[in-house]
C-alpha cells in the first residue's frame, strides 16, 4: 500500500532531517523545529509492487512529445537538468532512467497558459504532434467533450490497477468503461492540489489543547471535534468590541476554494457518482450534506470563523499566530507566508463528517493537471510503456522527494508529519460533477462556494434550485458515452 511505501521511504530521511533540527520550541507535544535550507536525498527502497512491461523494449530513440503547462506547472513532468533542488533533480533522474530504459527521448512542448487547451486544433487536424497532453484538469474534458482522447483501458502496457495510478479516478471517471483522462504518480501535481487543514501549535500550547494528530490516527478527528477545538480561540484581542481579521484572534479561517467546497467531501459523498452501470448519477443530496453543511456555515458566520472568499488574509493572519486553524493547498505549504512564518504550525488531514466515513477524504482542486492521450497517436504501446514506467519511477524516487521537501519546509517539524501527509494522499477525492463541471456538475458543481457567496441560501434551497436542469444536463451528457464506436 503506498501510505506504507512512502512512510518506508521518508523515515531515514526524517533521521537525516531531524540531525539538523533545533530545539527552539519543544513542548510535551515533541515539536522539533527544523533547518528548511537542509536538503536530504530521497531514501529508496525496495518496492512493494514491480514494474511489469514486455523484455527487450526498444525504442530506437524515439522522441516522445509532451505538451504540458507553462511556468511552475511544467516541473511536475519536466527537468531538463539537475539543478541541485530535491524535487527537480528527483523528476530528472526519473526521466533519465525511462529514456534510457526505452530508448527514448523526452521533448518538451510549453502550452500557452495555465489552463489551456493548445492541441485541440493540432489534434483535430490528424497531426500526430504529441504523445501526450498534460493541461489543466477541467481543461481534460474539453478535449475529452470534442473527442479526441484515447480510452486509456485501451491502452496496452499500461495496469491501471497498479498503486501508482490514482485509483479514484478510475473509479470515478470510467463512464460506461470510458476513462478519458488519467494521472497518476508520474506527477506530484494531484498531492500538492490535496486539500490539508494547518493548526497553530504556539496557540494550543498556550490553551493547554492536546494536537488533533492523536485523533486523526483513532479516526475521532470529526467535523464536530474541529468546530469544537474552533470555538475555543476567537478573542477580541485588543478590546474594541470588534472582530477583525486585522487585529482579532480567530478560530478557522478559510476562502472558497478551500473549505466550502471539501465540508461536501468529508462526508464521503459525492456530486456525481457511478452506478453499478457505470453511468453517472447525481448523489449530492442527503442527510449528511444538509447537516455538514449546516454545522459548516454556522461556524463560518460564528465569531470564530472567517470566510476570506478571494485572497490569502486569512492565511497571513494565521502567519501572524493569530488563527489555530485554516485549510490551504499543501503546495502553499512549502511556500512564501508559510515558509517564512515564526509560528510553529502543523498538519492534519480535514476531519471527517463522523466516525462511520472510512477515511479521511479531501478535494483535489481542479487547477491540478490531468493527462489525455490524443487520438492521433500512432502507438500507443510505446505510449503505455513509457507512461507505465514514468508513474512507476515516479512512485519510486518524485513522490518521495515531494514529501521530503514539504518535510524540510516551515511546515512539518515533528514525528507525526509523514503519518499526516499519508491520510491526505490516500483520501485524494476525484468527483466527475466538480471536475467535469461543463457536463455533469452543472450549478450544483460547487455547491459550498455559492453559499459562502450567499449566506442567505440554505443548502436545500440551492439544490432544489438547480436539481432539475443538473438532472438534464447529466442525461443529455451522458449520450457521448453511450455511442458506439
Amino acid at each position: 500500500m503506498l501510505k506504507r511505501t512512502i512512510t518506508l521511504l521518508l523515515a531515514a530521511a526524517m533521521l537525516t532531517t531531524a540531525a539538523a533540527c533545533g530545539s527552539e520550541n519543544n513542548s510535551t507535544n515533541g515539536t522539533t523545529t527544523a533547518d528548511t535550507t537542509t536538503t536530504t536525498e530521497p531514501v529508496e527502497t525496495e518496492p512493494t509492487e514491480k514494474l511489469e512491461l514486455p523484455e527487450g523494449l526498444d525504442y530506437e530513440g524515439y522522441t516522445f512529445t509532451i505538451m504540458t503547462r507553462p511556468s511552475t506547472r511544467a516541473n511536475e513532468i519536466m527537468a531538463e537538468d539537475e539543478t541541485g533542488e530535491t524535487l527537480n533533480d528527483a523528476v530528472h533522474k526519473r526521466n533519465g532512467i525511462v529514456e534510457e530504459l526505452l530508448n527514448i527521448q523526452f521533448e518538451y512542448v510549453l502550452s500557452s497558459s495555465d489552463y489551456e487547451t493548445d492541441a485541440l486544433n493540432t489534434i483535430l487536424a490528424d497531426d500526430d504532434a504529441y504523445d501526450i497532453v498534460f493541461p489543466a484538469a477541467r481543461a481534460a474534458f474539453v478535449y475529452a467533450q470534442n473527442d479526441v482522447c484515447v480510452n486509456w483501458f485501451d491502452v496496452p502496457n499500461l495496469d491501471l490497477t497498479k498503486s501508482w495510478w490514482i485509483q479514484d479516478i478510475v473509479e470515478n471517471f470510467a463512464i460506461n468503461g470510458k476513462l478519458y483522462t488519467m494521472t497518476g504518480d508520474l506527477s506530484y501535481a494531484s498531492l500538492e492540489s490535496s486539500v490539508g487543514m494547518v493548526f497553530n501549535k504556539n496557540l494550543f500550547d498556550d490553551y493547554k489543547m492536546d494536537y488533533p494528530y492523536e485523533l486523526v490516527e483513532s479516526g475521532e478527528w470529526t467535523f464536530d471535534k474541529f468546530a469544537e477545538m474552533a470555538q475555543t480561540y476567537s478573542r477580541d484581542i485588543n478590546g474594541d468590541n470588534e472582530l477583525t481579521i486585522a487585529k482579532d484572534q480567530f478560530g478557522y479561517g478559510t476562502n472558497h476554494w478551500c473549505g466550502p467546497i471539501n465540508a461536501l467531501y468529508c462526508t464521503g459523498e459525492r456530486i456525481i457518482t457511478l452506478n453499478s452501470e457505470g453511468l453517472p448519477e447525481l448523489t449530492l443530496y442527503s442527510e449528511k450534506v444538509v447537516d455538514v453543511y449546516d454545522k459548516f456555515m454556522n461556524l463560518l458566520l460564528s465569531d470564530c470563523g472567517w470566510n476570506q472568499l478571494g485572497g490569502t488574509d486569512h492565511q497571513a493572519a494565521f502567519c501572524d499566530g493569530r488563527f489555530a486553524f485554516v485549510d490551504v493547498n499543501v503546495k502553499h505549504l512549502s511556500q512564501g507566508m508559510f515558509r517564512e512564518s515564526d509560528v510553529d504550525f502543523g498538519l492534519v488531514p480535514w476531519p471527517k463528517y463522523d466516525e462511520n466515513v472510512d477515511k479521511y477524504y479531501n478535494f483535489v482542486d481542479a487547477g491540478s493537471s490531468l493527462g489525455i492521450i490524443p487520438v492521433t497517436n500512432s502507438d500507443l504501446a510505446r505510449t503505455g510503456a513509457v507512461l507505465e514506467a514514468m508513474s512507476y519511477y515516479g512512485q519510486q524516487l518524485v513522490i518521495p522527494a515531494y514529501y521530503d521537501i514539504t518535510l524540510q519546509g516551515k511546515l512539518l517539524r515533528d514525528d507525526m508529519s509523514i503519518a499526516m501527509l499519508d491520510y491526505i494522499n490516500e483520501g485524494r477525492t476525484f468527483d466527475l460533477g466538480y471536475y467535469n463541471n461543463t457536463q455533469f456538475g452543472g450549478k450544483l458543481a460547487n455547491p459550498g462556494y455559492n453559499l459562502v457567496h450567499d449566506t442567505t441560501l440554505s443548502f436545500t434551497t440551492l439544490y432544489s434550485t438547480y436539481e432539475q436542469s443538473v438532472l438534464t444536463l447529466i442525461e443529455n451528457s451522458t449520450a457521448m458515452y453511450l455511442d458506439e464506436e
